[in-house]
């Protein structure tokens, strides 16, 4: 039996509790034995590709961002990834053969050999081969903070001034972060100098304490962490200068979620594959980062003080915007903003980046149309990636025709076929607009909102919107 088809059979049951704890020790090892042949197999590709694109008159860079690129889509990872794949594959096969040896043994993790080699990588190639040396018999004993302090040690004593060096190098990459959370909420990341973080985290808490201590408990009933959040939200917004900052969050909803009023006891699915049929139950979605509860969006709607509607038009079963076209060469204005509504993320696949550049799938040089067909929203690392040689995207998704039944609707979904240099080829499917879990309803209209009414309430969307804002 081949060994992946073993490991789906695998599940303990015929095992003693202590045998089980065995088999998870022996997997365990397995996992790390994989990783140590993965990084030798990346090693030896990067080599040969790095020949073959040179033997083309490839620029180093693009053959450093195509090499990274297609580890990621073998490994189903981001390009970002990729490429931390293939610098831990050559630092341990070049410049850590000790630390290589432990993790193909399965004596440490993939995890603990990527601090080991973040750790040392400021250090030259004898000093680092010196670092490896001398962790070498304590890296099977080490925890994962134990590897990092002892190899971030180590690399002082061997070299302080490269230490220096990267840290002035890491104040240079500040940047501030969004990702989002559970629940509707996001995560609001400032990587800044250490001194100047710790500041920021001790003036709001010092605003905290402040509003907590003149009025005593805080009428809304904030504890001391909302308020730090509240109140910093407030000077960065300039809301406590009264000052309105105005900013534009791409909310996607369907008409019947936006206007309707949930009921009591909202419908039940009746199976797996069945819906909730009342249409306030469908979920929005913030374009680039994911699905939020309909009661939520609806919400924001009527507490902004400012907010638009732009009408986009869909497929009959509301899974994929209508095509749009441009006489013009780029994607800008009103396409460039429906190409980033329908692929939310970078459309390579895995790749989970924001979007920010939208270009032809087939280049402009070759005849590639400027429409939604031909159009795809990627990260500017991916758009510099497929003009390396070698790498081909061809829209693969029927076009829509207006005469089309439900039974006989043909495929609206688009598609773009990657080929990479080595001849694999990859699919990239766009998500539905309202986001990945969405499913389409059992027809075109809702029980609830008969399909003229649901027709004549997207007409009115302006005139109603005056409505929501009052609406409870």
């Amino acid at each position: 039996m081949d060994f992946l088809d073993w490991l789906k059979e695998v599940d303990g049951a015929r095992l003693g509790d202590r045998e089980r704890l065995e088999l998870i020790a022996v997997l365990e090892r397995v996992k790390a034995a994989a990783a140590g042949a993965q990084a030798k197999v990346t090693a030896a590709f990067a080599d040969s590709q790095r020949a073959d694109h040179v033997a083309r008159g490839g620029k180093a860079a693009e053959v450093a961002r195509s090499i990274g690129a297609q580890v990621a889509l073998a490994r189903r990872d981001s390009p970002t990834m990729g490429d931390r794949h293939l610098g831990l594959a050559r630092a341990l096969v070049t410049e850590l053969p000790h630390t290589l040896r432990a993790l193909a043994a399965g004596e440490l993790s993939e995890f603990r050999a990527t601090i080991v080699a973040r750790e040392t990588a400021t250090l030259s190639r004898e000093d680092r081969a010196l670092a490896d040396e001398r962790l070498a018999a304590d890296l099977p004993h080490l925890g994962t903070r134990a590897v990092a302090g002892a190899a971030r040690r180590i690399a002082a004593e061997l070299d302080a001034a490269s230490v220096v060096r990267q840290h002035e190098r890491a104040v240079s990459s500040r940047r501030v972060s969004l990702r989002p959370a559970p629940a509707g909420m996001a995560y609001l990341t400032f990587l800044a100098p250490l001194k100047d973080a710790v500041a920021a985290y001790a003036a709001t808490g010092r605003l905290a304490d402040a509003a907590l201590s003149s009025g005593g408990p805080d009428p809304r009933g904030r504890s001391r962490g909302q308020l730090m959040v509240d109140l910093g939200l407030d000077r960065i917004l300039g809301r406590a200068d009264g000052a309105e900052v105005p900013v534009e969050i791409q909310l996607v909803m369907t008409a019947g979620s936006l206007f309707a009023r949930p009921t009591s006891s909202p419908a039940k699915p009746t199976d797996l594959g069945t819906r909730a049929a009342d249409p306030a139950d469908e979920a929005a979605t913030i374009s680039g980062f994911g699905p939020i509860p309909a009661p939520v969006a609806r919400a924001w709607v009527r507490s902004a003080d400012r907010a638009w509607i732009r009408r986009l038009f869909t497929s009959p079963d509301g899974r994929d915007l209508v095509a749009m076209e441009s006489r013009r060469r780029l994607f800008d204005g009103s396409l460039r903003k429906l190409l980033i509504v329908r692929d939310q993320t970078c459309r390579t696949p895995w790749c989970d980046a924001p979007i920010r550049q939208v270009d032809h799938a087939q280049p402009a040089r070759d005849d590639g149309p400027t429409d939604v067909e031909n159009g795809q929203g990627l990260c500017a690392r991916c758009n510099l990636t497929k003009e390396a040689p070698g790498w081909s995207a061809i829209p693969t998704r029927s076009r829509p025709t207006r005469a089309a039944t439900a039974p006989d609707r043909p495929d609206t979904t688009h598609r773009i076929q990657i080929t990479t240099p080595t001849g694999l080829t990859y699919r990239s499917t766009a998500p539905p607009v309202l986001g990945w879990g969405w499913s389409p309803p059992a027809s075109t209209s809702h029980p609830s909102v008969p399909s003229d009414e649901l027709h004549a309430l997207t007409s009115r969307l302006e005139r109603q919107y005056a409505q929501i804002l009052a609406a409870a």
